[in-house]
């Protein structure tokens, strides 16, 4: 006998019309007379019919109990996390942990506990002997450091999954996890931006700006869900206070170590370096990000950012919600990924802001839709970066590549020239790094070698901050 009087009932009704069903059908087996079989034939029909119905009652009652246990679970859970709604910033971190490798379209922006665990429900286990929300109260249990919950959680485990471990799943997803970040390919997306308010509450005419940075864990996962990524600095960190140009840029090779760190404690498996993105306004467009250094000066050898990362300046006016020439870039984004293989060379148009009305000529002809460029070489060190961008943006063109420095005997020309033509376009960001690397050899001086001056644009319209920034 069950708790449920109401299954028991029905089981008896069944279980009684079983034994009847047993007692006719020996019957009809030893009866000999015709018409008796024909009548016992219909009573065991009749029987058939009636257990049936009550079958169908069973599995009714069974499916909503079902659904009333699952409905008091989640009402559980719900009520166990609000009680420490203080850990609700742990929780959305480990919503975001859990959904990174479900390939489901779930709320990213999300802000309650209800709604932590209502996107989790829509998410089917498939073929994983766990739930995403499973998964999710293991990420919580192994992080969160008040012992209350994990305790209250590991009861609500008992009651409602069977006595799960908790530790022993986050154990056994955190391997399976590592395995497939072997192979990831992660980035950094750092971003300095303009802090107007803080501009405008001084009395100086100086532009202060911010720093912030995510770290993403696999750009094609990212780039297809936006899920996977975690913040690198708080938002009340001294870090991400505004500074002064001047102030800030002294602070850049602490914060480098910081992040990068910070990816190889989180994913000390991963094979790949991450990728850098750094997003700058126009008027900074001019920094070379490359050279950012990673050592202290007085270091034996000079580390610097590009030497083994793939680094690469993003456009920060792109993503102002002012910028009227969204639909051209995305359409030259779609154009520059159906060349991927073509040669750099015949994809970026040669130029330079010697000329600005030149300029302006050789970028609405490069747009057309008869054009296969999707991206301006920049042939001469720009005047005035910012005029330049400017011009660029408004082409709504996604790629850039220029020195920053004039080489001896306009050396840059040729050096710029010979990399274009040596790789695929989609090759191209591992091209520039490899030159990058070249500078550690101590015969590529600064004055000889394009390596130590070169500046990528590669703005790619589906891998930029997220939302929430």
């Amino acid at each position: 006998m069950s708790n449920d009087t109401l299954l028991d009932f029905y089981q008896t009704q069944l279980d009684d019309l079983e034994r009847d069903y047993t007692k006719v059908k020996e019957q009809q087996r030893v009866e000999q007379d015709g018409p008796t079989q024909n009548k016992l034939e219909r009573q065991i029909e009749q029987i058939g019919r009636q257990m049936d119905g009550w079958q169908q009652k069973i599995a009714q009652h069974q499916t909503d109990r079902q659904r009333q246990v699952a409905r008091i679970a989640l009402d559980t859970l719900i009520s166990i996390l609000k009680t420490d709604e203080s850990q609700l910033e742990l929780m959305i971190q480990a919503y975001q942990q859990t959904i990174s490798h479900w390939s489901v379209p779930v709320r990213l922006d999300i802000n309650t506990v209800e709604t932590i665990i209502y996107e989790l429900e829509r998410i089917a286990p498939g073929q994983s002997s766990y739930t995403a929300r499973d998964e999710f109260i293991a990420h919580v249990v192994h992080q969160t450091p008040n012992p209350s919950l994990p305790n209250a959680l590991n009861h609500w485990g008992v009651q409602y999954r069977g006595s799960i471990d908790w530790l022993q799943l986050h154990t056994q997803i955190q391997a399976a996890q590592d395995k497939r970040l072997e192979t990831a390919e992660p980035a950094i997306l750092m971003s300095i931006t303009r802090c107007d308010e803080a501009s405008t509450q001084t009395q100086e005419t100086a532009t202060y700006y911010q720093i912030n940075a995510w770290l993403i864990e696999d750009i094609e996962t990212y780039r297809s869900q936006k899920t996977g990524y975690h913040s690198l600095l708080a938002t009340d960190s001294p870090e991400s206070a505004s500074y002064l140009l001047e102030e800030l840029l002294p602070q850049i090779t602490r914060l480098l170590n910081h992040f990068l760190a910070e990816q190889r404690r989180l994913f000390d498996f991963c094979e790949n370096y991450p990728q850098i993105h750094v997003f700058l306004p126009l008027e900074l467009m001019h920094l070379g990000v490359d050279v950012w250094q990673l050592n202290a000066e007085n270091s034996r050898r000079q580390e610097y950012l590009g030497h083994d990362h793939i680094v690469v300046i993003r456009c920060a006016n792109r993503y102002d919600r002012n910028y009227k020439k969204s639909p051209s870039w995305l359409k030259l984004w779609k154009r520059h990924q159906g060349l991927l293989q073509e040669s750099a060379k015949e994809v970026f148009v040669p130029g330079h802001d010697h000329d600005l009305d030149e300029l302006m000529d050789v970028l609405d002809e490069a747009v057309q839709p008869a054009s296969n460029v999707v991206g301006l070489h920049v042939t001469q060190v720009p005047l005035n970066t910012e005029e330049l961008f400017y011009e660029l943006l408004d082409s709504g063109l996604p790629l850039a590549i220029w020195p920053r420095c004039n080489l001896n005997d306009n050396a840059h020309e040729t050096a710029m020239a010979d990399l274009l033509a040596t790789c695929c376009l989609e090759q191209l960001p591992h091209t520039v790094k490899d030159k990058r690397y070249e500078t550690r050899k101590r015969h590529n001086a600064p004055d000889c070698h394009i390596g130590h001056h070169l500046s990528l644009l590669w703005d790619d319209p589906y891998l930029v901050p997220p939302k929430s920034a």
